[in-house]
């Protein structure tokens, strides 16, 4: 592991020294063909300019695109300046030579040249964005009528890393997928208009070398993106897909108390620095927030804690799923494992699709679709993202018996990754509804901020009560359940498997199957929530149990050791004031923030340990000194 994230660091550093190379060589290039320019435009002009024979027009010049940083300042998307050699074919006669030599220099067949040198304009782009080897060995030729201009291109320092989500722009860099897209207005450089000459030997040349001073930049953007988090998540990805031999894969990685993302990913990967080359427009799509799929048992979670919720069901509840075999009208439901009676925690350790379809006809249609709409399926999650899904859930109204039963156990209904993530989320955190977000602010040039990410008030979905039955449940899915595959070892996993048939017109493909994991951890505490999916993995046994889970385990594993919190997990909450407080407030704010507590005497809180506002670390026991009267 030691090995990995020395290499990740080695990576690092050596990005930055590039870059800083790059910046280097781009300013003495510059000052190299500025020095070239003038000298070719007024020095080594051998007749006076004629002024009676200047003509003007206007040109328009962009201010340098802003860039895209991950939430540590890393730069994920950056201008860089590049030469783009242009000509006035007009003032050109000996066409031929200019073909020929240019031809030479940039590798461009003389025939295309010299079509463009045969053409009755001013200006021609010869080469736009060429390299800058190319450039100096143009500007050292020394061509009359033959001119460079500074453009720039974007340039995606980490390749393929998050390339769906932060796409890519045109040559005229203009966004035109992802978060470029999104984002354009705010990224895009202000624009102003100069106007230029051209003299009598038909050289294009500016009245004031004041009026090429650039405009403004655009914003640069700073996302919840953590670098090391996406490289982890895409190469555990990349190695289920290909193990698996499955079509795609994708994931997300999300904090369940505030929305962030830290890491987002879709395999195949795309390079955003190549997207010419890309003929399938599908792989330029960002999955977790655009894919939809029927997710399978991973809805069971979201059944029990309505259901739970509602008090229709408790730890006592006994399901009956008759050996594996139910009939509902002329339908059949059948389990995998075939069980007997069961218990709640049972049927959802062992997946049971006959439990779930019993447990959904125990409460209103109705009262269950509102708490699906509640955890967001159905609807955007409005999410910073072009192209978002909203998945499908039909009225109750329209839900047969056999409908119900399907959508119990993740069938006839469709969601996205990002809507898994936030429904989740909200067993994780205590049972409230958090907003997904990838933005986390924008700075002008000036390093104003114009925008940052405020959380908006938190909904209630479950109590605090029933957040804590249900990771107690789930936890038992990945200790005693099918998925035991997500186990870490010094760390407490809750999650959930899901298999789901894949939907065509008239039924579903018997042979392709789309498998899922959803869990989050530290179970007490959690920190990270994960949604995995692996879209048609070939052979048998294609569960989310076999390929799924372990992606999970692998990424929040990585991840936990490079944070250095595989043996203890620092809260992000203070400990609470105790002080004056009933003994039976004191039951009741250590039950809803999930606190260990030791209570000491009756009556009223004198004295606590730790004091307020220390820092609480998970399983760590806060103990209170009571006293009557106080």
């Amino acid at each position: 592991m030691n090995n990995f994230i020395n290499k990740f660091k080695e990576k690092d550093t050596e990005f930055k020294k590039r870059l800083n190379l790059i910046k280097f060589s781009i300013f003495l290039l510059l000052a190299l063909i500025s020095i070239k320019v003038f000298n070719l435009q007024l020095i080594d002009n051998e007749q006076p300019l004629k002024f009676s024979k200047v003509r003007t027009n206007p040109f328009q010049l962009l201010g340098n695109r802003g860039e895209i940083r991950d939430a540590n300042g890393e730069v994920l998307a950056v201008s860089v300046a590049y030469p783009s050699i242009h000509l006035n074919p007009r003032g050109i006669k000996d066409k031929s030579y200019y073909a020929k030599i240019i031809s030479k220099t940039l590798s461009i067949p003389e025939a295309e040249i010299l079509k463009k040198l045969n053409k009755r304009k001013y200006f021609v782009w010869i080469k736009r964005l060429a390299s800058h080897d190319e450039g100096k060995a143009i500007s050292d030729l020394n061509l009359p009528h033959v001119s460079i201009k500074m453009e720039y291109k974007r340039v995606y320092p980490f390749g393929y890393l998050a390339g769906q989500v932060l796409g890519h722009t045109n040559l005229d860099q203009e966004g035109m997928e992802g978060l470029e897209f999104k984002f354009n207005k705010q990224l895009t450089g202000g624009k102003k208009t100069i106007t230029l000459t051209k003299d009598g030997k038909g050289q294009i040349i500016t009245d004031s070398f004041n009026a090429l001073n650039e405009p403004n930049n655009g914003s640069n953007i700073t996302l919840t993106i953590k670098t090391k988090y996406q490289f982890i998540l895409e190469k555990e990805i990349e190695a289920a897909v290909k193990k698996s031999k499955a079509l795609r894969g994708y994931g997300v990685i999300m904090n369940p108390n505030t929305g962030e993302i830290y890491a987002m990913s879709s395999y195949p990967f795309f390079d955003p620095n190549k997207y010419q080359k890309y003929k399938d427009v599908g792989i330029k799509r960002n999955l977790p927030a655009w894919n939809t799929f029927e997710p399978g048992s991973v809805m069971k979670s979201f059944l029990v804690a309505s259901t739970i919720n509602e008090k229709v069901i408790d730890n006592n509840t006994i399901i009956d799923c008759e050996n594996g075999k139910r009939r509902i009208g002329r339908y059949i439901i059948h389990d995998v494992n075939k069980k007997g009676r069961l218990n709640i925690s049972e049927v959802l350790k062992f997946s049971s699709n006959i439990g779930a379809s019993k447990i959904i006809e125990l409460m209103s249609r109705e009262k269950y679709y509102d708490y699906l709409k509640n955890f967001g399926f159905g609807e955007l999650t409005k999410i910073q993202l072009p192209g978002e899904a909203s998945g499908l859930l039909s009225n109750p109204k329209k839900w047969s018996d056999i409908k119900a039963a399907n959508i119990s156990f993740g069938q006839g209904i469709s969601v996205t990754s990002i809507q898994l993530a936030k429904a989740l989320s909200a067993i994780a955190n205590g049972g409230v509804i958090v907003e997904p977000y990838i933005v986390k602010s924008i700075t002008d040039p000036n390093n104003k901020v114009s925008f940052i990410k405020k959380n908006p008030a938190k909904k209630r979905v479950l109590s605090f009560a029933t957040s804590k039955e249900m990771k107690k449940l789930l936890r038992t899915v990945v200790e005693d359940g099918g998925g035991f595959k997500a186990k870490i070892e010094g760390v407490s996993v809750a999650g959930k498997t899901g298999t789901g048939q894949f939907a065509i017109k008239g039924g579903y493909d018997k042979k392709r199957f789309i498998v899922s994991f959803i869990g989050f951890a530290p179970t007490d505490n959690p920190q990270l929530v994960s949604v995995i999916t692996i879209d048609y993995p070939k052979g048998e046994r294609a569960y989310g149990g076999r390929w799924a889970a372990p992606v999970f385990k692998e990424t929040i594993e990585k991840i936990m050791i490079d944070e250095n919190r595989i043996n203890e997990v620092v809260s992000l909450r203070d400990v609470p004031s105790f002080i004056g407080k009933a003994k039976r407030d004191v039951i009741r704010i250590a039950e809803e923030n999930n606190l260990k507590i030791k209570i000491n005497g009756n009556g009223y809180v004198k004295e606590q340990t730790p004091n307020p506002g220390n820092k609480y670390k998970s399983n760590q026991e806060i103990k209170v000194f009571l006293e009557p009267g106080i």
